[in-house]
């Protein structure tokens, strides 16, 4: 098939394409619904992808996974490893296999401390391999596989959710899955097709990703190349391979020292070891000198934004979460993996338009210090999301009454882990109330209310009164007709063994 039209036509595209994913756009149907996701992996690429897995495993009840597919390592023109390291081409949907084994051993145990967790026998069902080859010297005709199959099969079901499309590898799976169905398919059905899509890709890590950002301008793109090194990592991803990491702030892995093999002894306690057979097979991430890198890469910061249901809307990359937060303006990212750099690389697809990393200033409330960088937006929330990971490894293997659960958000009254809206006028008072939240566990319960700046529109200061009590309140300015305020209610568990964390925001519209 060939190229749409360039030029005018094609820019207005992108732009309009922009601004409809940073507009209202579809609701999930009914309250505690799950999102619907697609995870694309190259597993033995490196071990974090492996460590990944085992980390969504634990949050499969919060989402709705409809395909995990195995994606090619590498292309025959990366520098080779030693004959002693694994080959690194191929696609490896039995590894996946192995988790879901391990999973399903531990499952019966996590039913006792959370409902909706799928069956091993579902998760097998969503199982596939991509493309044997990389990039798009492996797509055409006649190429396709039970891995993009599924997520054509995904993308059509009668289910007015989107799907969000998480790359962790390559993303040749998905570009095969959209050349199929555009041979086979009308120019308005393609259109209805490519409208359901949504992707957050690490780093472009071969060339399908800007064929398709090329030929499909309408799919709403994230390619981050800093923030999905954020979640474990120390910032910058361009650290020299061996070099061990000293300054990691935020320091969350105490007692372990602040390193990357810190971050390892706490991997041994709280996962590793003593956590059932999906928490062993957590593998170490070591360099090929031995030593050790921080957990998990890049991959999970482009799904667990989707499991925060009352602080993350997926549908407003600009307005932040766990997963971080991002710009609605597409521009052209080059993909920040070297081994797209081969030959033409990208460049037979250009132009196209993604969305890139945003930034933030935010000061971590354990230590003062202040971060005003474009790694802030995912490392402001690693405390929450590494202890939330902590708690959910002890439902492998403790009951109830033994384990650690996180506490229920109300606002106003009302406990559902869904964002609030609310409008005011321009000099109001509005009161934020928690106090009917709650603790599972029957813990103390800590509060914090502050401003997201970043997310709204409004510029300009804005405390919040009583800010640590359950019941607070904020002055609307005078000025801010027209403008979206965005507060976070943030309520915590005072564990003494693991803080535990419910976030609800709360979107205000000025009158």
């Amino acid at each position: 098939m060939g190229n749409i039209g360039r030029g005018g036509i094609r820019a207005a595209v992108l732009v309009l394409a922009a601004l409809a994913f940073g507009a209202q756009a579809p609701r999930l149907q009914a309250v505690g619904d799950n999102h619907r996701m697609i995870l694309i992996t190259d597993l033995e690429g490196e071990p974090d992808d492996s460590q990944m897995i085992v980390r969504l495993f634990m949050y499969a009840n919060e989402m709705d996974i409809e395909g995990l597919i195995a994606v090619s390592i590498s292309d025959p023109g990366y520098p080779a490893r030693p004959p002693s390291e694994p080959h690194r081409i191929g696609v490896h949907p039995e590894d996946l296999v192995k988790d879901i084994n391990a999973y399903a051993i531990v499952r019966p145990n996590l039913l006792k401390n959370a409902p909706g967790w799928p069956t091993a026998a579902f998760l097998m069902s969503k199982v596939g391999a991509g493309p044997y080859g990389y990039g798009m010297a492996a797509v055409g005709d006649g190429q396709s596989t039970p891995g993009t199959r599924l997520i054509v099969q995904a993308i059509e079901k009668p289910d007015p959710r989107p799907v969000y499309i998480c790359i962790t590898g390559g993303a040749n799976p998905l570009a095969q899955a959209l050349w199929d169905y555009r041979n086979t398919h009308s120019q308005d059905q393609v259109r209805a097709f490519t409208a359901r899509i949504r992707v957050y890709e690490d780093y472009g890590q071969d060339d399908a990703g800007a064929w398709i950002c090329h030929n499909f301008p309408d799919i709403p793109w994230i390619r981050s190349l800093d923030q999905v090194f954020g979640l474990m990592g120390p910032g910058p991803p361009h650290i020299p391979p061996g070099r061990s990491q000293t300054n990691r702030e935020p320091y969350v892995w105490q007692p372990y020292p602040p390193t990357d093999e810190g971050e390892h002894l706490w991997m041994k306690e709280h996962i590793q070891h003593d956590h059932g057979p999906l928490g062993a097979l957590y593998p170490d991430r070591t360099e090929r000198n031995g030593r050790f890198r921080y957990l998990e890469g890049g991959n999970t910061s482009t799904w667990i934004g989707l499991v925060n249901k009352g602080l993350y809307d997926p549908e407003h990359i600009a307005w932040g979460g766990w997963g971080g937060r991002f710009h609605t303006r597409g521009v052209q990212i080059p993909a920040g993996q070297s081994r797209v750099r081969y030959g033409e690389g990208e460049k037979p697809y250009e132009p196209f338009a993604m969305y890139p990393d945003s930034s933030d200033k935010w000061t971590d409330p354990e230590t003062g210090k202040t971060y005003d960088d474009v790694w802030t937006p995912i490392q402001r929330w690693r405390r929450a999301y590494q202890d939330d990971f902590q708690a959910r490894m002890e439902w492998c293997v403790k009951d109830f009454k033994d384990a650690h659960h996180n506490p229920i958000a109300a606002f106003n009254g009302d406990p559902a882990r869904t964002i609030v809206y609310l409008t005011a006028d321009a000099g109001q008072h509005v009161a934020l109330d928690a106090s009917a939240s709650s603790s599972p566990d029957n813990d103390a319960l800590g509060f914090r209310w502050y401003t997201y700046p970043e997310a709204g529109t409004y510029e300009g200061e804005l405390p919040v009164q009583h800010a640590d009590r359950p019941v607070a309140e904020i002055a609307i300015p005078a000025n801010g007709t027209g403008k979206q305020i965005h507060v976070i209610e943030e309520v915590r568990s005072l564990n003494p063994v693991v803080q535990l964390f419910a976030y609800r925001r709360i979107v205000i519209t000025v009158r």
